[in-house]
């Protein structure tokens, strides 16, 4: 089984190395969030984004999407981060589903990000 295994990473290193990369995407923005961490969350996103948050809604440049991120995490320290569901919309596309709380608000969090694995969606809402 063993043997397979290697076969299969030396015959498919990219294959390998993109699924692990689309985890990794996730857990850094979950562990971003947790941190409060908006500069970190900023380093994932595309150049361009579609963004809901609270009364912020449309497509905004990377460096304003981030302020906005900033401007919530400063105003909702988030106390927990969980991913409750990833997936994927179709080759060029991943999503995840998230519950955040910060104080005693829950919150429903969407992500989806691009071939690049950059953010190009992100909704923060109350449940």
């Amino acid at each position: 089984m063993k043997k397979i295994i290697v076969l299969l990473v030396l015959l498919f290193p990219g294959t390998v190395m993109i699924a692990q990369d689309k985890k990794d995407v996730f857990d850094d923005i979950s562990q971003a969030f947790l941190t409060n961490d908006s500069q970190r969350i900023g380093n994932n996103l595309a150049q361009s984004i579609d963004i809901s948050i609270l009364t912020n809604d449309g497509t905004f440049g990377k460096p304003q999407a981030t302020v906005l991120i900033k401007d919530f995490l400063q105003s909702n320290n988030v106390s927990s981060f969980t991913i409750k569901h990833k997936g994927s919309s179709n080759d060029l596309t991943q999503y995840a589903v998230c519950n955040m709380t910060s104080g005693q608000i829950n919150w429903r969090v969407y992500i989806l990000v691009n071939k690049e694995l950059k953010i190009i969606q992100l909704q923060i809402e109350k449940e």
